[in-house]
């Protein structure tokens, strides 16, 4: 069904308002659990008739459509994000300077301005300046954590086989943040200020993609900022050409939010792992 409604959609001697019922049907089955690739080619093709050809019906009818999924992705958990805000909002941009009618161009910019105003907060690429304010972030979020793995180890144990790695986490943002890291760091921002970071790395020979040192400030804990993060995360990686993801964490109380948060954001496929100390 999928394959004959995308080849109806490229058939041009179909009129404007058959493709455009195509496209719908398109979407539709997209969103189907465990579509990935389908909803994936649909926004393909979303995105090229927004800002390619002159058939202004079949444009509106492709602008109400991709709002529509980027609503869908935004209140469905298992939905992968594969549509940032800020490329929807390029997108919607550019089809309105080639040309929208006014009904069309308020219910797009509507349901737009409506969810992410709900979110309240972007993501962008790092600054020079992000720096202070990642170390606070770093530290806050962290501090927590570091004082479960002393609790855990007791605190001679702690001293000798983890604390230097712990400090040392300062330095390695530092390091991630660097022009040739290799690392890509993205940032939150919710009212002019930074509240968390993540870090992520595609290699292009091996096409995995690595989500790094990461974190959001506790007073914004619980907002949804982490999984904005890691989704955003995730599209980067695709785009870059990853066919994989990996992230990893700790098994202990103190990264119970964070297991969750990542297995929100759709990683569940797992190797436990344990780490075990004993002084000598």
């Amino acid at each position: 069904m999928f394959d004959a409604l995308v080849e109806i959609l490229e058939q041009g001697q179909l009129s404007v308002r058959q493709r455009a019922n195509a496209l719908r049907a398109l979407s539709e089955l997209s969103l189907k659990r465990g579509a990935l690739l389908e909803r994936s080619t649909v926004l393909d093709r979303l995105a090229k008739i927004l800002v390619v050809g002159d058939e202004q019906e079949l444009r509106e009818v492709a602008a109400r459509v991709l709002v529509h999924q980027f609503l869908m992705q935004e209140y469905h958990a298992d939905l992968r994000q594969l549509l940032s805000a800020e490329e929807l909002k390029s997108l919607l941009e550019r089809a309105e300077a080639l040309g929208l009618s006014d009904e069309v161009r308020a219910h797009v910019w509507h349901s737009f301005n409506r969810d992410t105003a709900r979110r309240r907060f972007h993501i962008r690429r790092v600054h020079d300046a992000d720096g202070r304010i990642l170390e606070d972030i770093r530290r806050a979020a962290f501090e927590p954590v570091f004082a479960s793995f002393r609790s855990l180890l007791g605190d001679e144990i702690y001293e000798l086989a983890q604390a230097k790695q712990d400090a040392g986490q300062a330095d390695l943002l530092r390091g991630l943040v660097a022009p040739d890291s290799g690392w890509d760091v993205f940032v939150a921002v919710v009212e002019l200020g930074v509240v968390g970071f993540v870090a992520v790395k595609v290699d292009p020979e091996t096409l995995i993609g690595e989500i790094g040192l990461n974190a959001v400030h506790p007073a914004h804990a619980g907002h949804g900022v982490g999984t904005a993060l890691y989704e955003y995360a995730l599209g980067h990686m695709k785009r870059a050409g990853a066919r994989v993801a990996t992230v990893s964490t700790g098994g202990d109380a103190s990264h119970a939010a964070a297991r969750r948060a990542y297995e929100k954001a759709g990683f569940h496929a797992a190797i436990p792992s344990v780490w075990l100390c004993r002084l000598l």
